[in-house]
């Protein structure tokens, strides 16, 4: 029995390794370089992009998830929760701030300063004390502080909102 175990596990790195095999060339050569930037490596070697996010990728990437699961965390009163998430917008914000110091000739990390830090110490307040009531409210001060920065640095059309309860289907939020 210990054999045929042996024998699939063995099969299936055989089959991995045999994918990656057939498929490295296809790393390197899916990349044709632009004018003015160096040729695609060698068939067979990992090639690591240039990527430098913008901020609409980075508050794509690292806030908006965390807005959302934020609300989902306090909605079901799971305060330990909330209170990660609370933390890890915050941080998400901060990281934001190094990465693009300046936007529009508007200092990031001074942006968010003067937005969000009366209604993110709301929404601490709120998860402190568990308060549903009180998370509601500041959560909608705070997604309206979204709507406020995105109007200050001329993107209006980009609308923040209170999810709708029971829309992320990958987490139970439940404490």
């Amino acid at each position: 029995m210990k054999l045929r175990h042996i024998a699939a596990i063995t099969a299936a790195g055989v089959l991995a390794v045999g994918v990656l095999t057939l498929s490295a060339p296809f790393i390197g050569s899916a990349q044709n370089p632009l004018e003015g930037q160096s040729p695609a490596p060698a068939p067979g070697r990992l090639v690591v992009l240039d990527f430098k996010p913008a901020l609409d990728d980075l508050m794509t990437m690292l806030v908006q998830p965390r807005h959302i699961r934020l609300f989902y965390a306090g909605l079901s009163e799971n305060w330990q929760l909330a209170a990660f998430q609370a933390n890890e917008l915050r941080g998400a914000l901060a990281r934001i701030g190094r990465t693009i110091p300046n936007y529009r000739n508007i200092n990031v990390d001074t942006a968010v300063a003067s937005i969000f830090a009366d209604r993110m110490a709301a929404v601490d307040a709120a998860i402190k004390a568990r308060d549903l009531n009180a998370f509601r409210t500041a959560f909608a001060d705070m997604t309206t502080a979204c709507n406020d920065c995105h109007q200050g640095l001329e993107h209006p059309f980009l609308k923040i909102k209170v999810p709708d309860p029971g829309g992320f289907p990958n987490q139970d939020f439940r404490p």
